[in-house]
């Protein structure tokens, strides 16, 4: 089997047709995500058709949950919302968006997944200072300080953390959440300038920070099984 060649495949359940993106790469285990409404999985080259599936009806009833909680997120239509912080605002999706319409205005394209994408580049835009704001404060209560911001789209990650490069790339996504989940990733990709690695010591640095780390991180835990 070719690897990182992504595979659309079916399986019924309950009479219902469910389609999932397979990709083959050299991994020790079967790997499954919900992003945008879709089952993505990777699994090892050797893995079977019958664990992979059975991974899916294993559970099946938390990827239903999953997809319908990420379809609350944003409702494409001319009359459609986007969560913001966690709050549900008007936002209008047309094929020839114009100047004068409020700022929660996308541009529909051909793909769904298209307009997900340009969607997600315009909030960076319109909330990057929300974003600044927040880390700005963390750097000065954790007397840390980093050279490199980036606020982007990121398929399997809320946060990342290059030490070496003094740099930080946070998920626009988390535009959804309410602020403590941003504060959260925030804090967790500050503790990365201190402890490189998930070590004992940087759980303890980051609860050092949000004794409730633990339950705002709950928040997150929406998007894989």
């Amino acid at each position: 089997m070719q690897k990182n060649l992504s595979i659309i495949k079916k399986l019924s359940y309950k009479g219902q047709e469910i389609q999932y993106y397979l990709t083959f790469k050299t991994q020790k285990y079967i790997r499954l995500k919900v992003i945008d409404k879709k089952i993505i999985i990777s699994a090892p080259i050797q893995a079977q058709d019958w664990e992979i599936e059975g991974l899916i009806y294993k559970n099946i009833s938390k990827i239903i949950k999953i997809i319908s909680s990420q379809g609350s997120l944003f409702h494409i239509s001319e009359n459609g919302f986007v969560k913001i912080f966690g709050k549900e605002q008007h936002a209008y999706f047309l094929p020839t968006p114009t100047v004068d319409y409020p700022q929660y205005t996308f541009r529909v394209y051909e793909t769904e997944q298209e307009t997900i994408k340009k969607m997600y580049k315009k909030l960076a835009i319109i909330h990057q200072n929300d974003f600044i704001k927040v880390v700005n404060r963390w750097k000065e209560i954790m007397n840390l300080d980093f050279k490199n911001l980036t606020i982007k789209e990121i398929k399997n990650k809320w946060g990342v953390c290059y030490p070496d490069k003094s740099k930080i790339i946070l998920n626009i996504r988390l535009i959804h959440y309410p602020i403590q989940a941003l504060e959260y990733v925030v804090v967790h990709e500050l503790s990365h300038l201190v402890h490189k690695n998930h070590s004992k010591s940087f759980w303890n640095h980051v609860r050092n920070y949000l004794p409730n780390y633990k339950n705002i991180s709950e928040i997150l835990k929406d998007s894989s099984i």
